[in-house]
């Protein structure tokens, strides 16, 4: 029951809503103004029809009248010229009795004949004949009387010249025809004709006319209604359209019937939620788009270092563009060398594999010339590129990008092969180019970056050199005060305890106090020299010689020592010579130091090994690497200060390593140290290589 009263609930608010849609929509207003049109027409119809069919009644009483007193004329004329009554009589009776309605009929009501003196001969109306003579009563048909004086009847028929009709209050069509025989009026004939039997049929015909229009009017109203129904339902349509398009639902096309105004306005509007549609989609895909180039900008600009930034700027073009593969090259600074920084996906691999990068043949060299993005969406047939290399590589297609610093070209961005099979489209050109731009300005960063690191270190260093030679500096001067002051009283104490030993014959204990002195003065002594050799600084003899010879004499020097410690010496020299502009005594002593280091560091015995070789940078590199104990992390900072020293006391004054330090410095090279606790220390020697000057 509730179901019931629900339904019809509802049904009732649609009839209401469709209700009310109507009477305020367009239809309700054409159908009103179509029917009030119609009304308009109807009536102005019955009016024009209604007076026409007046004038038309009019003209036909008249010209039955006309014609009826024509004919009695034409019948009498001679017989009211005579004055023959009797003859007129039997004239004038026929056309009241006979059925015929030729001449007479119901309509014919008198009929009087006037001699030429005006005067009356005889009348007969449908019930009596009458002669004239004084005042005259006429009786009609309906029981009215129609009185006419002589006098002003005869003043009436005197002016009379050419028939003279007068319409009655009744009704009645009365007609004055004179009579004329050769030229002449012999008389007048005056009928009335009733205008009630073609009122009657005139009204009849109205009725028909009036019920006719009515009819017109309902199927007029029908078709308003069908007409504003064909041209509202699609407009109701439209509406639903453009409400559904309004919340993007692009899915709901107005059905095309016909080919007129309307069905073109739907024709349009569906091209138009066509065009929209794309435009959406276009719009969606530019906003995604959008976000991914900003959020890749933001993501790249994170990361200042190289290792990390390449990652990043292959998996957001991979995203942007839906690249199989990503490569980033790179231009050398110096030998404009196109170099792989990174090549990230599936082709990775047998990219990576090839001796030079893809770019570096036509691609790289277009892009050099021309400075424009490049696409190729068909890598196997592009003049470019090696169509056998492509297949083999089963690259199908591909974009290249140059990247830019400043106005100069540093690298190249590539997609290859587009995700799904297809080619990629000069929109992912643009896509790509933009994005360049940011992976080009994250890579300036991270180049700048590591460029302010260098610069940080290099100052770091040069700052730890100059307090490192400001502490020698120091040192070294009060060293040579030190040793001035403490060089003499300690020769006279090494005289005279070397005196004693020679000339006094002492028993054996004072003779070993005193040989324990004379050592342990010629140990401060040599501590003196070393102290005076570190303050000294004796300008440096450079000249141009093999560095593997101070090494080998070296190695020969130490084998001895090496071999009672149980150490083994492996050496590794390069066949041919290796010139350095070197000091050739102060390098043998920074050797033979780095050696002490290492034999002390393997007191239970171990391997040395020694390596000589020429890097890239114009550089030669002496490797000395033992399997020692190590040395602490903590004090690998520490090793080149003077007097400081890991070793026992006694052992050493911690002046062998500062001395090599200094010496390698003034070469114009540098001592680098790795350690690792438990398997060794290598120390690195690294010297300038020899450039012979040019012959100008």
């Amino acid at each position: 029951m509730a179901g019931g009263i629900g339904m019809i609930s509802a049904t009732m608010a649609r009839l209401r809503q469709a209700a009310f849609w109507w009477l305020g929509g367009i239809g309700c207003r054409l159908s009103f103004f179509m029917t009030v049109a119609l009304v308009l027409v109807a009536a102005l119809a019955g009016v024009f029809f209604f007076r026409e069919g007046e004038k038309a009644l009019d003209a036909e009483i008249r010209s039955r009248a006309l014609y009826v007193a024509k004919e009695l004329a034409a019948l009498t004329a001679e017989d009211i010229a005579t004055g023959n009554k009797h003859e007129l009589y039997k004239k004038i009776s026929p056309p009241f009795t006979a059925n015929d309605d030729s001449l007479s009929g119901s309509t014919l009501l008198y009929l009087m004949i006037y001699n030429h003196n005006c005067e009356m001969l005889i009348g007969s109306t449908a019930t009596e004949v009458f002669y004239g003579s004084g005042s005259h009563v006429y009786t009609l048909p309906s029981g009215k009387s129609l009185v006419r004086d002589e006098v002003m009847l005869r003043c009436e028929l005197e002016q009379v010249t050419a028939p003279v009709f007068k319409i009655e209050n009744n009704g009645v069509y009365d007609l004055t025809l004179p009579i004329l025989s050769r030229s002449e009026t012999v008389g007048f004939i005056r009928v009335g004709i009733s205008g009630q039997r073609y009122q009657k049929q005139f009204s009849g015909i109205m009725k028909k006319f009036v019920a006719a229009l009515f009819g017109i009017f309902l199927v007029g109203v029908v078709f308003s209604q069908i007409i504003a129904l064909s041209i509202t339902k699609p407009i109701y349509q439209l509406s639903e359209a453009v409400d559904k398009l309004s919340r993007q639902n692009w899915d709901t096309p107005l059905p095309i019937q016909g080919s007129d105004e309307i069905s073109k306005l739907g024709h349009t509007f569906n091209q138009m939620a066509l065009t929209l549609k794309n435009r959406e989609a276009s719009l969606s895909q530019g906003n995604r788009d959008l976000f991914l180039l900003h959020t890749a900008g933001l993501d790249l600009m994170e990361s200042l270092e190289v290792k990390a930034l390449l990652p990043k700027i292959w998996a957001r073009a991979e995203d942007l563009v839906r690249a199989d593969t990503i490569a980033i090259s790179q231009v050398g600074s110096s030998d404009r060398i196109l170099k792989y920084l990174g090549v990230f996906g599936d082709k990775s691999e047998v990219i990576q594999s090839q001796e030079i990068p893809v770019e570096a043949g036509g691609i790289y060299n277009w892009l050099v010339n021309y400075g424009t993005p490049l696409l190729i969406p068909e890598a196997h047939s592009d003049f470019r590129l090696d169509g056998e290399l492509m297949k083999f590589m089963g690259i199908k297609s591909l974009m290249a990008v140059p990247l830019w610093s400043g106005n100069t070209m540093t690298g190249i961005l590539t997609a290859i092969n587009k995700k799904g099979g297809s080619s990629f489209d000069k929109y992912d050109l643009r896509l790509l180019t933009v994005y360049s731009s940011l992976a080009a300005a994250a890579l300036q960063n991270a180049s700048l970056y590591n460029d302010l690191n260098r610069n940080m270190n290099e100052l770091k260093s040069a700052q730890e050199q100059l307090v490192h030679s400001t502490k020698m500096a120091a040192i070294g001067e009060l060293s040579a005060n030190i040793a001035h002051e403490i060089n003499n009283p300690l020769t006279s104490v090494l005289g005279y305890t070397t005196h004693l030993l020679k000339t006094l014959d002492l028993p054996e204990t004072p003779r070993r106090i005193l040989g324990l002195m004379e050592q342990e003065t010629l140990r401060v002594r040599k501590i003196i020299r070393n102290l005076l050799d570190f303050a000294r600084q004796r300008p440096t003899w450079m000249q141009p010689g093999d560095i593997s010879q101070p090494l080998r004499e070296t190695v020969a020097l130490m084998q001895g020592t090496a071999g009672k410690a149980s150490v083994v010496i492996h050496e590794d020299y390069p066949s041919a010579p290796v010139f350095v502009n070197m000091d050739h005594n102060e390098m043998k002593q920074v050797f033979i130091n780095i050696f002490n280091n290492a034999l002390q560091a393997m007191p239970l015995g171990g391997d040395l090994k020694i390596r000589l070789e020429t890097s890239r940078d114009h550089e030669t590199v002496i490797e000395i690497a033992d399997s020692g104990s190590g040395i602490a992390p903590e004090h690998l900072n520490k090793i080149f200060e003077p007097f400081f020293t890991t070793k026992d006391t006694g052992d050493g004054t911690g002046l062998g390593l500062s001395i090599s330090y200094r010496i390698v410095r003034n070469h114009g090279g540098k001592i680098v140290v790795e350690s690792t606790i438990g398997k060794g220390t290598v120390f690195r020697v690294v010297l300038p290589a020899y450039e012979k000057p040019e012959v100008v």
